[in-house]
């Protein structure tokens, strides 16, 4: 394994561990083998960098793989079907999930990373490797439009769709490596309840209160 890599994976490991800010780029060198105190700057530049460099190596291949999965969607007609979007969205991503005996870090470093000021995924349409990513936001939003649920409410509903989704596997994969793994659900009856709730949540109605209180806030 070269520099680079060791350097990568062992940053996700232990920002998924302890946090973006509970780790330096010194202690992330050290972890690495790297005798060189400087040597995360030397590759990466900043911590926003290397957060960068952990997501594109994750999502370069998640990305490839959600795009055939929309085109798959589109092929049959699905292509704004919130559940179809869900899967989009979910399944590609659960294929970083670990298993029991062999545990993954990916899912909770996303959940730690995912708002670094600077990366990828606070602006979905400025890297290749993000643009599955992009083409999923684009289409909820316009199924959501299309089921009368307003602007304001679609962009909420896009955070809470994607948050409950990414918390859910990041927890699953914290399980999978510290237990306790009884009553563990069957991945694929986990990803396909996962689904169902994600669909519920983003396509719930919205009620006559919170319509009330959208009027009430728009400008005269």
């Amino acid at each position: 394994m070269d520099t680079r890599l060791r350097l990568i994976e062992t940053a996700e490991r232990l920002f998924a561990e302890r946090g973006v800010n509970g780790v330096s780029l010194r202690e992330i060198g050290a972890a690495a083998g790297q005798r060189n105190t400087g040597a995360v700057r030397y590759h990466f530049g900043s911590k926003a960098g290397l957060i960068d460099a952990v997501f594109r190596h994750r999502m370069e291949p998640i990305n490839a793989r959600r795009e055939a999965v929309l085109a798959a969607l589109d092929a049959s007609g699905r292509g704004t079907d919130v559940r179809g979007l869900a899967e989009a969205f979910l399944y590609p991503l659960s294929e970083m999930l670990g298993d029991v005996g062999r545990p993954s870090w990916y899912l909770r470093f996303a959940r730690q990373a995912a708002t670094v000021e600077g990366t990828a995924p606070t602006d979905l349409s400025r890297q290749p490797w993000t643009q599955g990513m992009h083409q999923v936001q684009q289409r909820f939003d316009a199924a959501l439009a299309d089921l009368g649920i307003p602007p304001a409410v679609r962009a909420s509903r896009w955070v809470l769709f994607c948050g409950h989704m990414a918390h859910a596997l990041a927890d699953r994969e914290h399980l999978i490596q510290y237990g306790p793994h009884q009553g563990l659900p069957e991945r694929s009856l986990f990803l396909s309840g996962l689904v169902d709730t994600a669909v519920a949540l983003a396509t719930a109605p919205v009620s006559p209160e919170t319509a009330a209180l959208l009027h009430h806030r728009r400008p005269a």
